[in-house]
């Protein structure tokens, strides 16, 4: 390590230690070295460990990360103002965003097994690969107690009252990344006395503790009732363990610096459930600390606790991703840009930067890279693409263009950006999906049934006579024209009734679905509100048995392809990116007994996946309702009999063809980014 580079890391320790000392934390002239008799591990060079304990007379670093599932932030909020949670009443506590970035591949489910995944890795599900919270998952990014056992000799505990999260970490237990690993089974007790005889021993020098009584109140009960009691006991469970730590430094010889940080893997609904969706609540988590937390240039000092955000507060301020690099800040353990692959930053720094994320180029070959500046501007920052450096930018840059990828070949291509300040460090992984420039395929002007392109109305260009018409001819409010992705117009239909029997929607009286071989394809933007609501189908969506097939959108960006006759149906879930264009198809060869589903994404690529219509009589695919819905089943009434989540999608170049288009096909009408009015007269 240079000179220069010692000089900075000392100062920053120094102000670290000085805001410690003057807040009383960290046990200053307790049994702690004061800042001016203070040595931490020295941060070595990128890609070597840092060295700890050194000299002996220096207080060991040493860490407890506390997860307690299920908080909803304005509840804890509440029971600090009602004086309920007097030990995290000490602590530091700011918002953090749960659930990744919207609208990008690191966008996840708001449940627990995601979430303690990133809180355990510092990445989001495209790193660390766990989306829900079923048994038999585990965490397949570098986990904390890795990095922290491959940095030093550093030891490491992790004691959870979550059974799942256990197995989630089976694989970093296995290869002896966690010296001491506890299964409490739902007991917070156990986790307690277990992590507090691991304190006290000193056998430890990071200690995960996983508390699970707030999420098993809400899950049963609700956030009224006991669930503020569940708050406060969680509190007095911090406390012991704060309690812990406060003994052990009172011990003979012990002379250590600890750092706390409390965290939970999700919010809640307004109601404590833990649906999953892209919510407010759902995805305000929290992070505390005994030591000042900075970001976006604020810091908040233990005692206090931010507001609660809006989403545009949250989207730019903490996340449950910043814990790990949080911890390993502490440790002094340096990034190497060759590997690092962490999406999360220190909060201990106002010289972090944050957000680092990236939109691909219209052509799919670049890649606009943007950052949230740190509070304190760097002498510059180096950007690292796959561990090499590609750029040295002044500090007041806060984007970047790459458009050297050389990809030539179709395919999906990945690459992790490293942004590097001050020594401290924020990754990305990118995607882009490169496909050569691709041309319509004008045999696609063949066999249509119906086209409609919304540049004009609602009619047929096919067929003017035919037109799309409101399931309820007396409302006004249902569908409007909107700017769409080729510069004309795409229909957006919102689901606003929810009376009693009210219709609802937009409907085509024409199902093609009677056609031996039919095919629909249309362009579909959606922001991901809705939860297994139907975009377009010809069936009663009440039940997947009923006769028809539908395509409805699930919550946390995904498709759902139904198919069934009465007695049977088949399934395909698509992932798609919100708030953006994607093209959506479906085919049906009831010959060949097949139905395909296919979606092509800016993000995702092109995805397909084929449903089984053997055993089902083909016949009853046609329905009964001789009417195809838009953001409704073919009743008209799906939503006001109490079904799904109400919200706006939007469509575009709505084609109906009465033969089997091709993967190939459909890849040019994405591709191509033109319209299929354009092979029209």
């Amino acid at each position: 390590m240079s000179n220069k580079k010692q000089r900075r890391w000392g100062f920053a320790v120094a102000v670290l230690t000085a805001l410690a000392c003057s807040l009383g934390l960290a046990g200053c002239g307790d049994g702690v070295a004061n800042s001016s008799a203070t040595t931490v591990a020295q941060p070595a060079l990128p890609g070597t460990p840092a060295v700890p304990r050194s000299p002996a007379s220096a207080p060991s670093q040493k860490a407890l990360v506390i997860g307690i599932s299920g908080v909803q932030y304005t509840a804890l909020q509440q029971a600090i103002a009602q004086q309920k949670a007097p030990n995290l009443a000490k602590l530091a506590i700011v918002p953090a965003l749960a659930g990744g970035v919207s609208g990008t591949t690191t966008q996840q489910a708001t449940l627990a097994g995601p979430g303690w995944a990133t809180v355990l890795t510092g990445a989001w599900t495209n790193r660390h690969g766990v989306r829900n919270d079923y048994v038999g998952q585990t965490i397949q990014a570098d986990t904390l107690f890795k990095r922290i056992k491959q940095a030093g000799n550093w030891k490491t505990a992790a004691f959870d009252s979550w059974s799942t999260l256990s197995a989630l970490l089976s694989p970093a237990i296995s290869a002896g990344y966690v010296d001491a690993a506890v299964d409490c089974a739902g007991v917070d007790s156990c986790v307690v006395d277990a992590a507090t005889k691991s304190i006290g021993a000193g056998s430890a020098d990071l200690v995960f503790a996983n508390l699970s009584g707030p999420a098993t109140v809400a899950a049963s009960s609700g956030l009224q009732a006991d669930y503020p009691n569940a708050l406060a006991t969680a509190d007095q469970k911090v406390g012991q363990l704060l309690a812990a730590i406060a003994a052990r430094q009172t011990q003979s010889g012990v002379n250590e610096k600890w750092l706390v940080m409390v965290t939970t893997d999700q919010g809640l609904d307004s109601t404590g459930t833990e649906s999953g969706l892209p919510l407010l609540s759902n995805e305000t988590a929290f992070i505390a600390s005994n030591r000042p937390l900075t970001v976006a240039g604020t810091t908040t000092a233990p005692g206090a606790i931010a507001a609660a955000p809006t989403l545009a507060q949250l989207a730019t301020g903490a996340t449950q991703a910043d814990v790990t690099p949080t911890v390993l800040g502490w440790f002094a353990i340096q990034p190497d840009p060759a590997t690092y692959a962490i999406d999360g930053t220190t909060l201990l720094s106002g010289s972090a930067p944050r957000a680092l994320t990236s939109t691909p180029g219209a052509d799919q070959a670049s890649l606009a890279l943007s950052w949230t500046a740190s509070a304190t501007a760097p002498a510059q920052y180096q950007l690292y693409r796959d561990g090499t450096l590609i750029a040295t930018l002044p500090g007041n840059a806060t984007s970047y263009v790459d458009s050297q990828l050389g990809k030539t070949a179709n395919a999906i291509y990945t690459f992790n950006y490293t942004l590097v300040a001050s020594g401290i460090a924020v990754s990305s992984l990118a995607q882009i999906s490169y496909v050569q420039p691709v041309l319509l395929d004008s045999t696609l002007a063949g066999g249509l049934i119906h086209f409609f392109s919304f540049d004009t109305g609602l009619a047929d260009a096919i067929t003017p006579s035919v037109s799309l018409q409101q399931f309820d001819p007396a409302s006004t409010t249902t569908e409007s024209l909107i700017a769409d992705n080729f510069s004309g117009k795409a229909m957006q239909v919102a689901s606003l009734n929810s009376a009693a029997n009210a219709l609802n929607g937009m409907k085509l009286a024409d199902d093609v679905s009677t056609n031996a071989q039919f095919s629909i394809g249309f362009w579909f933007n959606s922001n991901d509100v809705q939860n297994d609501s139907p975009a377009l189908g010809n069936k009663d969506w009440n039940s997947g048995l009923n006769p028809g097939f539908i395509i409805a959108q699930e919550s946390n960006g995904a498709f759902k392809f139904n198919v069934g006759d009465g007695a049977k149906r088949a399934d395909l879930s698509i992932a798609f990116t919100k708030n953006t264009w994607v093209y959506v198809a479906m085919t049906f060869d009831t010959a060949a007994l097949t139905a395909t589903a296919y979606v092509d994404d800016p993000t995702y690529g092109l995805q397909s996946g084929t449903l089984s219509l053997a055993g089902m009589n083909v016949a009853k695919i046609a329905g009964i309702y001789s009417t195809i819905g838009l953001n409704e089943d073919a009743r008209g009434n799906y939503y006001s009999r109490g079904n799904g989540v109400l919200g706006t999608m939007a469509y575009n170049d709505l084609a109906m063809w009465n033969k089997v288009i091709t993967q190939q096909q459909v890849l040019s009408l994405f591709a191509s980014k033109r319209s299929l009015s354009s092979l029209l007269p």
